[in-house]
């Protein structure tokens, strides 16, 4: 516990007076540098966050959450996925069965390659990326959908025809050549999302077995995707002999070149802490240095080590809470508000921090983990308590008989 008196002097030992200026200008400083290490520490990571969170929004827009190799039996399989996710407390959002092929598209003017998904007939109007996304025609058994961008690209309309050159090879007196199908454009569909409208085509699960010789899966959405690989972990404990991936599984390398990104930028940004945090071990320590008569003549009143540790420790713990605190305010504030900075400056000072051109997003992401905010936090208090304990632990043993023999 902490007396009266311990406050009392510690209260004055914040607040040095006009004769100890440049103890003030140390005191200031590692107050202000804890208070900006804290800030940009928590921007940076909600930047990070905010740009992780808009690329999945991206990329789980149209990857399932989990793929799981069907074996013929779709009915059963997917009686049995569902049961085993009300089983785990797990709500299944879509689950679909497709193909998913590879094939060239030959028009007169050019070829391009794209990758076909194929559904049911029965699914294939309610599929999560389709649903509101068609702009153009509808879905007929025997048509085939392209993307508003590679219908662009192509120069494809309703009706057109379309000749896919696919895997699939047949032997003639030529030799193996791969086959080729005829289709027509039945619909165009736009997603929003620029690298699906471009590069993909959808069919019926029937006119894929024409070109693709790989077998159907089962396509997975839950309401939480960062529980697919707790789920796909459930699924291969049941099915040890299928291929079941989950979206963790397939962009793997991008996420942990992400992560480790994220973590050197915490490591980084915390030595600004840890500079200011020297800023106090300095304060401490010209403190202890003039008041080294003060605390002779507390120990010879009665005062403990104890107690002379406590009022240096908290001293110091104390400009670190302070500056943490304000640092997280300050934090929170200008990442909530950050777009609105952006923009600000852009229009009145035309400093464009935030080429959209460059990063092809058109605001800056931005969003508060405040796990990440109380983790930043518990890191500052932790180091400032670690620089303020070594001053405190000298100051407590000083003698006070060799410090006033010769006053």
């Amino acid at each position: 516990m902490i007396n009266k008196a311990e406050i009392l002097i510690i209260s004055r030992y914040l607040k040095p007076k006009n004769k100890d200026g440049f103890l003030r200008v140390i005191s200031n400083f590692s107050f202000i540098g804890i208070m900006l290490g804290v800030a940009t520490l928590i921007i940076v990571m909600s930047v990070m966050n905010g740009f992780r969170i808009d690329l999945l929004d991206k990329l789980l827009g149209y990857q399932p959450h989990i793929s799981f190799q069907s074996k013929g039996k779709y009915n059963l399989e997917k009686k049995s996925i569902i049961n085993l996710a009300k089983k785990n407390n797990l709500k299944i959002s879509d689950l679909n069965l497709v193909n998913n092929s590879e094939a060239l598209i030959l028009t007169q003017n050019k070829n391009y390659g794209v990758l076909v998904k194929s559904f049911s007939k029965n699914e294939i109007k309610d599929i999560y990326f389709l649903k509101n996304s068609i702009v153009k025609g509808k879905v007929n058994e025997n048509g085939i959908g392209v993307g508003l961008e590679l219908a662009s690209k192509l120069s494809l309309d309703i009706g057109n025809n379309l000749t896919l050159l696919s895997n699939n090879t047949e032997t003639t007196p030529f030799g193996i050549l791969p086959r080729q199908f005829n289709f027509k454009v039945s619909f165009i569909f736009n997603t929003g999302m620029y690298e699906f409208d471009n590069n993909f085509l959808i069919s019926d699960l029937d006119q894929s077995k024409f070109f693709s010789n790989k077998e159907n899966e089962i396509e997975i959405r839950i309401n939480n995707p960062d529980n697919s690989n707790n789920f796909t972990s459930i699924l291969k404990q049941k099915y040890n002999d299928r291929l079941i991936y989950s979206w963790v599984d397939s962009n793997k390398t991008f996420f942990d070149a992400l992560k480790v990104e994220r973590n050197v930028m915490f490591i980084i940004l915390t030595l600004i802490i840890v500079v200011a945090a020297f800023n106090i071990i300095s304060v401490l320590t010209i403190l202890i240095k003039n008041k080294s008569k003060e605390i002779s003549i507390l120990r010879s009143i009665g005062f403990r080590k104890n107690s002379i540790l406590k009022i240096f420790l908290l001293t110091g713990t104390t400009i670190g809470l302070l500056g943490t605190a304000l640092g997280v305010i300050l934090g929170i504030f200008i990442s909530y508000y950050l777009e609105n900075i952006r923009s600000f400056l852009n229009n009145n000072f035309n400093i464009n921090i935030f080429p959209s051109e460059i990063y092809f997003l058109s605001e800056l992401p931005s969003y508060i983990n405040y796990d990440s905010v109380l983790l930043i936090s518990i890191f500052s208090i932790l180091i400032v308590f670690i620089a303020s304990l070594f001053p405190a632990l000298s100051a407590s043993k000083l003698e006070p008989i060799k410090n006033l023999k010769n006053e």
